[in-house]
């Protein structure tokens, strides 16, 4: 595991580190539930950004 920290049990009693348990997808879930405004932000940049393509 190299220099992970390991800071969480798996289903089976297993530690783990946290960058095995925090993944970009679970990462993404809670920075937009923690702010609200950053999804919506970051649709606008999105949408802001396909604008200039055109």
């Amino acid at each position: 595991m190299g220099d992970k920290p390991i800071s969480f049990k798996d289903k089976d009693g297993n530690f783990v580190s946290a960058a095995d348990v925090w993944n970009a997808e679970k990462l993404e879930e809670l920075f937009n539930r923690l702010n609200p405004n950053r999804k919506l932000r970051l649709e606008r940049e999105r949408l802001a950004r396909e604008q200039e393509k055109e």
